[in-house]
């Protein structure tokens, strides 16, 4: 069996490969040409474990990654079935996101044909977008969905680095119209692995896809806005935390740092779309808006603990491990102080590696970048660490500091050096304490 799957990156790939691994011949389609000529030649421009394994097993013999501007009529023809794993854009609420590529591929197949095929969704999207899809189709094609074509909503739920074991194992929720809906996409799925649940709608899966990630991230907010309020009391939020988490199984407070990246800092605002009649009824928005509201002011406050005004921003990737920039509080936090006039120098060692840490091309050009922080400190005021990489986990931060021959203050949003820091000239600052 054939499948066209649309969208190449951190989450495409890995279900492409998945699928072929599987059993299934997979053709990958994408707009990025760099990125289908590096497949091509047997390379992956992104860090994800499993990954290159599978692309050196299957390139060429039943994965073949091409261009959206090639000729692929002739494969969806062929494809039983065909995926959309694109990305979307990012909008904080109340600002509408685009799904512009997302409806671009689906009037592209209106035309290409869509008799007898099976299209699954695995796309981040506001409640009721897959009704909208069925619609667009049945309108341009004449089709009728549970007759002619099947269409369905399967939420991806796979985190970064742990793509290819999680798109094995993890439970796949099924949204579909029919009955033998369901039963094309169960035979699809059962051989890629996990439990195959099914729910009422399309719109289910969808709900249960933005809960996901909204419920994480509110729960994550409640311990930033825990360290909000220990500051403010002179309390040591981290110390109050694992007390109150010590022998209690009823608590399982997380710990405070930056949320953000593409999936949790976007999701929450996605999920409040749904939610506006209910908000308008009672005069406040959501729980989970305002937790995303609450972990995105973790930059502004940042901002007021800075001194001086060169600013070296440690770590840029959104989580620890993980090559990917987007959306990061390193990258908000970097804007905000240029904005407002200070001098700013970055570092990760993910910097420049692929298309994902590139820096945005507002900032290209506005800060000075490292790839090491031993040689971006020297002519800077304040660090402000971001990102829990192991690099910095294993440094000795205070020997590396000794080595300036003026004050400095460090801003530790992850609690990382504690007290390991006891040189005078360091002014020390950890999130909530």
């Amino acid at each position: 069996m054939k499948i066209c799957i649309f969208g190449l990156g951190r989450i495409g790939l890995p279900i492409s490969l998945i699928c072929v691994d599987s059993g299934y011949e997979v053709v990958g389609i994408d707009i990025n040409a760099d990125l289908v000529n590096n497949l091509r030649e047997g390379k992956i421009t992104f860090s994800e474990p499993g990954t290159e394994t599978l692309l050196d097993r299957h390139l060429n013999k039943s994965f073949y990654p091409k261009h959206a501007s090639e000729g692929i009529s002739s494969d969806l023809r062929e494809a039983g079935y065909i995926m959309i794993a694109v990305g979307t854009e990012f909008a904080k609420y109340p600002r509408v996101p685009k799904f512009s590529t997302l409806f671009t591929i689906i009037g592209n197949l209106t035309k290409a044909g869509l008799k007898s095929k099976t299209i699954i969704l695995r796309v981040t999207l506001p409640i009721g977008t897959t009704d909208k899809v069925k619609r667009m189709i049945e309108e341009k094609t004449g089709l009728k969905e549970g007759k002619d074509f099947w269409l369905a909503f399967v939420p991806e739920r796979i985190m970064e680095g742990k793509a290819i074991q999680e798109e094995r194992s993890l439970p796949k929720i099924v949204g579909c119209y029919s009955d033998v809906g369901f039963s094309k996409v169960e035979q699809l799925l059962q051989k890629i692995g996990g439990e195959v649940i099914r729910v009422s709608s399309p719109r289910t899966a969808e709900f249960i896809k933005l809960i996901d990630n909204s419920w994480r991230d509110t729960r994550f907010a409640f311990a930033n806005e825990l360290a909000y309020l220990a500051e403010a009391n002179s309390i040591d939020v981290v110390e109050a935390i694992n007390k109150a988490n010590h022998g209690y199984g009823r608590n399982q407070i997380a710990s405070p740092g930056p949320v953000s990246g593409y999936c949790l800092g976007k999701d929450p605002y996605l999920l409040e779309f749904a939610f506006e009649r209910i908000a308008k009824e009672r005069g406040f928005n959501s729980i989970w808006y305002y937790g995303r509201r609450a972990n995105d002011w973790l930059c502004e406050k940042i901002i007021q603990e800075v001194e001086g005004k060169r600013v070296l921003i440690a770590g840029l990737s959104f989580k620890e491990a993980i090559d990917d920039f987007r959306n990061s509080h390193g990258i908000e936090i970097a804007r905000i102080l240029i904005d407002k006039g200070y001098s700013v120098s970055v570092c990760d060692p993910y910097l420049d590696k692929n298309y994902y840490t590139r820096l945005p091309k507002d900032l290209e050009r506005r800060v000075a970048k490292f790839d090491s922080l031993e040689s971006a400190i020297e002519d800077v005021d304040t660090i402000i660490f971001t990102t829990r990489h192991r690099e910095y986990l294993n440094l000795d931060l205070g020997k590396l500091l000794k080595t300036k021959k003026e004050p400095i203050k460090v801003i530790d949003l992850w609690n990382m050096f504690g007290n390991k820091l006891d040189d005078e000239s360091i002014v020390y600052k950890g999130f909530g304490r």
